[in-house]
């Protein structure tokens, strides 16, 4: 695991028992944290551009 990226680091603060809940099902997955909360983080952006182009819709009308 690690290695170079041309990837953003951002840090957040979370309570314990949520890191030890992400750490448990990225250990299931066989996937890092990091991958996990981009991939959380990725599925939100694209869920807020949809009602954020929604709302484009609804207000030319």
């Amino acid at each position: 695991m690690g290695g170079k990226t041309d990837l953003d680091r951002v840090v957040a603060y979370v309570p314990a028992e949520w890191k030890k809940e992400l750490e448990e099902w990225a250990e299931a997955d066989e996937r890092s944290v990091s991958w996990l909360v981009s991939k959380l983080i990725d599925k939100a952006l694209q869920e807020r551009r949809k009602q954020q182009d929604s709302s484009k819709v609804v207000n030319m009308r």
